[in-house]
């Protein structure tokens, strides 16, 4: 089970890394119109400078709020880093929230394992082999991914 999580967590870290489409609900952007139309705003400049490198898809002012598997009593980030965007599948079965840092990948893995601790937190690999954090907080399996210049945290319902 723990293995196919992890498969499907990673697919969605991918996702959340602008690798393709998906099927997550578009957040509105601030500055258009739902019909497309602008209204004078200019939501490319809501997004913070170190998020366009690491997540060029991220548009609009993230907000954790909106992560609603989000278990009580999770940390924040071990390491300095910026909030840049927040996604969900149709349905909320899975969400995500990508973060920027300039922290290295051991640094992120090592930090999150730590902060992790009371959720059951191990070092994996997912299913492409890269080195990950996952743990469990009651129905919902947390998955922590680095990437080059930031970090993807996965939120599934299990």
């Amino acid at each position: 089970m723990r293995t196919t999580l992890a498969a499907v967590l990673a697919a969605l870290a991918l996702l959340a890394a602008g690798c393709g489409d998906d099927d997550t609900e578009p957040t509105p952007t601030p500055g258009v119109e739902a019909d497309g139309g602008s209204d004078g705003g200019d939501a490319a400049g809501d997004v913070p400078e170190e998020c366009r490198g690491p997540f060029p898809q991220a548009f609009g002012t993230p907000d954790l709020g909106q992560i609603s598997l989000l278990p009580d009593g999770f940390p924040d980030p071990p390491v300095e880093a910026v909030l840049c965007l927040t996604s969900e599948t149709v349905g909320g079965q899975n969400e995500t929230a990508s973060y920027a840092t300039d922290a290295s990948e051991e640094e992120v893995l090592a930090g999150y394992e730590s902060a992790l601790a009371s959720f059951g937190a191990a070092r994996e690999t997912d299913g492409i082999g890269r080195p990950i954090v996952t743990a469990t907080a009651g129905d919902v399996f947390l998955q922590v991914t680095p990437q080059e210049g930031g970090f993807v945290l996965a939120f599934s319902r299990g």
